[in-house]
């Protein structure tokens, strides 16, 4: 029986969506940034650029960058959970171990 792999056809979808839109915040940044003066010499005009860059690229769907903090909370909250239990675990058992080894 020759097993057969599935496509990865999601996946590919996934990725050309992700550069689909970066490419689409490139191009927005282009536009908002076109004309300015002296873009490259002046500090002023710099800053006024990475403000419009970071208002583009930090613009997006709020439910996805909600969905994406959450995930980051409940990484931070296992791992924190996890910690605790190991702790917990070398005091209750540290003990008892060190005991065992001197023996």
């Amino acid at each position: 029986c020759i097993g057969i792999m599935p496509t990865k056809t999601k996946k590919k979808a996934a990725a050309e969506g992700k550069k689909a839109a970066q490419k689409k915040k490139d191009k927005m940044v282009q536009d908002k940034t076109f004309g300015l003066k002296n873009k490259n010499k002046s500090k002023k005009v710099q800053q006024q650029i990475e403000g419009v860059k970071k208002s583009v690229y930090n613009s997006g769907d709020p439910k996805q960058r909600k969905a994406e903090e959450d995930r980051k909370k409940a990484k931070v909250a296992a791992k924190a959970r996890k910690k605790a239990l190991k702790d917990e675990q070398d005091a209750l058992f540290g003990e008892a171990l060190l005991a065992v080894q001197k023996s």
